[in-house]
């Protein structure tokens, strides 16, 4: 059952795919916030992405569309009304059958932190991996993955109702180092509506 991407909104955004019209805005949100990602995120040449922050906007397109086509990812990136990016929300990994199942990841872009904009995110991407099918993707349980020194994601699980699982080892390499993850899930039952 694949899914078709569609717009979400909070109070203060929109969580939508990616579209080419989008380029500025997502090489602008990027650009300001590289410094500040680089500790939690893989950089784009670990994902094979070595020709700039342009291609890594090609590279998202083309990753993202693959994904939704697949019913493998959802990938929503956030805008305000002015049509600024304010960050990422995704649902990665999506597995079907007896599991039901996805990793979430997320990010918010330098200039929009410390406004709660993780959190309205955070929960608009579980309310729509839980709302049932056409609404929603039907899935049973999300988990995320934090490296146990990034507080404010850690904040932003706690607040969303996701509980600490156990310690992932060794999980994802970042800036050259394999990183330990605290797992975070959350499972339909416990998502209110």
């Amino acid at each position: 059952m694949v899914w078709t991407p569609r717009a979400v909104s909070t109070p203060r955004m929109t969580l939508r795919p990616l579209e080419p019209s989008d380029r500025p805005t997502f090489l602008a949100a990027l650009s300001a916030s590289l410094d500040h990602l680089a500790p939690w995120m893989p950089a784009p040449a670990d994902w094979g992405i070595d020709a700039g922050l342009d291609a890594h906007f090609e590279q998202s397109l083309d990753r993202a569309a693959r994904a939704h086509a697949s019913g493998s990812a959802v990938r929503l990136f956030a805008f305000d009304s002015a049509g600024t990016l304010l960050g990422s929300f995704n649902l990665n990994n999506i597995v079907r059958g007896v599991g039901q199942m996805a990793d979430a990841g997320w990010w918010v872009a330098a200039p929009a932190l410390g406004r709660g904009l993780a959190t309205e995110g955070v929960s608009a991407l579980l309310s729509l991996a839980f709302a049932p099918h056409p609404l929603g993707l039907g899935l049973h349980r999300v988990a995320a993955g934090i490296i146990p020194r990034n507080a404010r994601s850690i904040r932003v699980a706690e607040k969303c109702g996701m509980r600490r699982e156990g310690l992932a080892l060794r999980l994802v390499k970042i800036a050259g180092t394999w990183e330990d993850h605290w797992v975070y899930a959350k499972t339909a039952e416990e998502h209110p509506g």
